[in-house]
């Protein structure tokens, strides 16, 4: 330390502390948020709840669309449980597509498709296949 300069180390050290506890606040209110955000689409939500039931090892409802196969048994390919998270989507006339992000225990997330039908107001996972697609946003 220098004669005559005075320290100022603990106003940046409080200035850090409050950016910080504001930070941590900011995204627990966005997480809370995100979660229970009734303006989220009900595909999303309908994605969300069967990737939660598939990736903690429940039991999802057996798909009833016409030729296809389990759409759970492929995705537990990557592992019996898993994390998610939804990266892009499309939807129109009753289908959807919907991108996601597979985050199993070990190793890089892995990128799935999944194509769903909508019967009234319910959304049925009806495939899966690895991989996105190519959605336009724009179109």
């Amino acid at each position: 330390m220098f004669a005559g300069r005075p320290v100022r180390t603990g106003r940046a050290v409080l200035v850090a502390g409050v950016l910080l506890v504001l930070s941590a606040v900011g995204f627990g209110v966005t997480a809370l948020v995100r979660a229970s955000d009734p303006g989220r689409s009900p595909l999303h939500r309908a994605v969300d709840a069967y990737l939660e039931t598939v990736g903690t090892g429940g039991s999802a409802p057996a798909a009833t669309c016409a030729g296809t196969s389990d759409p759970a048994a492929e995705l537990r390919r990557q592992g019996a449980r898993f994390g998610h998270r939804i990266v892009s989507s499309t939807e129109g006339g009753g289908q959807a597509t919907v991108n996601v992000d597979l985050t199993p225990g070990h190793g890089p997330a892995v990128a799935y498709s999944l194509d769903l039908s909508r019967t009234g107001t319910v959304w049925e996972v009806c495939s899966a296949s690895p991989g996105h697609m190519e959605i336009d946003p724009f179109g």
